[in-house]
């Protein structure tokens, strides 16, 4: 039965995770660099919310994303460490496309390797301890939500006049233009948190900087915080198929004015949002003061008791097929052609170069080996979903299309509903059925990138909605 006593607790912490400079820098295959320095320090923060029966920890990290295994051990720990299962966590990352190399995505020199290990290791012990900081400062809080609408993305998938498809601008192409925001008050309406979540790769500084940097993610969070004088966490939408309106950075000031008028754009539009959300109190009966004119006047009176009465939260788990493997013969020929392009880069004077064949090389070899496996493939999607009151927070673990995202908002049973991508893991893109008709990189070559040994199906993002929207409806309809 709902308990209509039950006060919501709210607690917020966070902890900078910038890596040691040199570390090699992780988002731009053609890249990678190893860092030179610090644009903005990389931040995770942390928001508990608990109602004394049931708790949840929200972790938004400045990093490019955290996959299995690692984010199945530190989601543990995080919920050994605050009493909760691991499925009560969330960690959302910004995909900040200037941070770390982690452990186990591409080979490395020794040197590199041991500074990956080094920094997954205290990554691990900051999340946990960020989490437990924000678990010790729970207080009773209030909450609302509301949507702004920010225009910092554009679609990307911009087709060429032969038909193909490449990342570049794609004005009349759908795209998440909302900026969701929810407010964490004290009981006096004093601000505890802020949520703010949007959907756009965050590249507006491209594979020439050697910065690490949360992107736009910083500006924008700067401007909320300084006007809130509360911390901020940012939590990445469906940004599959957009990027930010600038596009990506091709180096140069230009990029760093970008940087700063993106940011503004959403940070000014969360704050707006922001200051439209009353916590605590609201405008009472009109009455008539008289003066030399008759003056209407509404004094603002209490909100009722600060009464949860839906707080909780699910996961789905849906075990889906990849598409069918090429055959031994034409792996081979795929590894032959691309160990030649190893060679002939390595001939060069492009790292860049190098690194992109020493991916395409490593992922024929993991064909072939799946292959002789002889099993058919198939990878898992994680829908997570929290609900408070009439507030929805729906999540899943790859980069999904804006389509996707439009399409569960659209058809949720609940009055405010924030989709997020690149949580609890990052499978890779995931693309609307449509997209396969049209090619792209999301579709035909990014498997290669996130070494799946195959692409995904048309089955994946109608999987995506229906997964979704079932998490929200038995939310929906269930009593505490």
């Amino acid at each position: 039965m709902t308990n209509s006593k039950r006060i919501l607790q709210a607690g917020v912490g966070r902890v900078v995770i910038t890596p040691p400079i040199g570390i090699r820098m992780m988002g731009y295959t053609v890249q990678e660099c190893v860092s030179e320095s610090v644009e903005r320090d990389l931040t995770a923060t942390a928001l508990v919310l608990a109602d004394g029966a049931a708790k949840v920890a929200m972790i938004a990290c400045d990093i490019l994303f955290l996959q299995s295994p690692h984010v199945d051990r530190i989601r543990a720990r995080v919920g050994e460490a605050i009493g909760v299962p691991a499925d009560h966590v969330l960690i959302n990352a910004s995909h900040t496309h200037l941070g770390p190399m982690l452990p186990g995505w591409s080979a490395d020199t020794p040197r590199q390797d041991e500074l990956q290990r080094r920094y997954l290791a205290t990554l691990e012990e900051s999340l946990v301890g960020v989490a437990t900081m924000a678990d010790r400062r729970l207080q009773p809080a209030r909450i609302g939500a509301a949507t702004g609408h920010a225009q910092i993305g554009i679609n990307r998938r911009e087709r060429l006049p032969d038909g193909g498809i490449v990342i570049g601008d794609n004005p009349d192409g759908p795209v998440d233009h909302d900026v969701g925001v929810i407010r964490i008050d004290d009981l006096s309406g004093k601000p505890i948190a802020t949520v703010m979540t949007a959907a756009a790769h965050t590249i507006v500084l491209g594979p020439k900087t050697s910065h690490l940097s949360p992107d736009y993610v910083g500006p924008a969070r700067e401007i909320v915080e300084r006007a809130t004088g509360a911390l901020s966490l940012f939590l990445q939408g469906a940004a599959g198929n957009v990027s930010p309106r600038c596009g990506i950075g091709s180096g140069g000031a230009a990029q760093f004015d970008d940087l700063h008028r993106i940011g503004a754009m959403l940070g000014g539009e969360v704050v707006k949002t922001w200051a439209e959300i009353r916590t605590h109190d609201r405008h009472g009966p009109r009455r008539i003061v008289q003066s030399v004119a008759a003056i209407s006047v509404r004094d603002y009176e209490p909100l009722p008791e600060a009464c949860l009465k839906h707080f909780n939260v699910a996961t789905r788990r849906v075990t889906l097929p990849m598409a069918p493997l090429p055959d031994r013969q034409v792996a081979e020929a795929n590894l032959h052609r691309y160990r030649k392009q190893l060679d002939e880069a390595r001939a060069g004077d492009s790292v860049g170069e190098i690194h992109v064949a020493q991916r395409l090389v490593h992922w024929a070899e993991l064909v072939i080996r799946t292959i002789d496996e002889g099993e058919p493939v198939t990878r898992e999607l994680v829908c997570w979903a929290l609900r408070i009151n009439d507030i929805g927070i729906v999540a899943v673990n790859g980069e999904p299309f804006a389509e996707l995202a439009l399409e569960v908002k659209r058809r949720s049973p609940l009055k405010h509903t924030c989709f997020l991508g690149y949580s609890n893991g990052c499978l890779g893109y995931l693309p609307t059925p449509e997209a396969f008709d049209e090619g792209g990189m999301e579709v035909h070559e990014s498997h290669q990138n996130y070494m799946l040994p195959t692409r995904f199906t048309r089955e994946w993002g109608p999987a995506v909605i229906s997964s979704a929207l079932g998490l929200l409806e038995d939310l929906a309809e269930s009593s505490d």
